[in-house]
């Protein structure tokens, strides 16, 4: 649309008998001054013509960018529109779509997405009892894929507790956050029944006396 309004003012100027050669030369410049004022829009226009070009980011994608995560409403020539998690549409200069660095949940064809959620269990706790109800918790969730499904890793021993991590693939991508929040209800209630304990950060602090010297 730009670029068929910048040719029509060009011939609509021709047409009336200004040498547009003459016109350019002539304001120089001027040009120069305006390319100084507006170089971050022609960067963003750049960009957006990559974008365009490219489809990096086309409507309906689920991109995080600076720690926020949108759904695409519209990509501009200049500006970006995404819609947050908090349903705010935010506008995004092109620029930063091509110069930062911009997560698309959206690029792989499958549209599924694998999520993990850490889970920490005291020393003690049957661990293949923590890995079965993780498990199951997932597996009861409309939101987690049935195939593949669910995995549960034993990731570390920390300094004060075992660290799990329960990995699942799911397709709701910008809503991903409540699954996860149900997840943590059910894991919650799971361990509650079955005695598994999520301990809490504490630190035993020994006093030691010295003898007390005599008068």
């Amino acid at each position: 649309t730009y670029l068929i309004y910048v040719i029509a003012i060009i011939v609509a100027v021709d047409s009336l008998g200004f040498k547009i050669t003459v016109i350019l030369a002539g304001s120089t410049a001027l040009l120069v001054g305006l390319g100084l004022g507006l170089q971050d829009f022609f960067r963003d226009l750049v960009a957006g013509f990559i974008i365009l070009s490219e489809r990096t980011v086309t409507s309906g994608d689920i991109v995080e960018i600076g720690g926020i995560v949108g759904k695409v409403k519209d990509v501009g020539l200049r500006t970006t529109s995404l819609i947050t998690r908090e349903d705010i549409v935010m506008i995004v200069p092109n620029t930063r779509l091509t110069n930062e660095h911009v997560i698309n949940w959206s690029q792989n064809n499958s549209k599924v997405t694998r999520f993990e959620i850490r889970v920490n269990v005291a020393f003690g706790s049957d661990t293949q009892k923590v890995c079965t109800l993780l498990t199951q918790c997932a597996e009861n969730h409309e939101d987690v894929m049935k195939i593949p499904g669910p995995d549960v890793l034993f990731r570390e021993f920390e300094k004060g507790s075992l660290d799990f991590g329960l990995t699942f693939y799911s397709n709701n991508l910008f809503r991903i956050e409540r699954t996860k929040s149900d997840l943590r209800f059910a894991i919650d209630k799971a361990f509650r029944e079955n005695n598994i304990v999520i301990p809490f950060p504490q630190q035993d602090v020994w006093v030691r006396q010295f003898p007390q010297k005599e008068e």
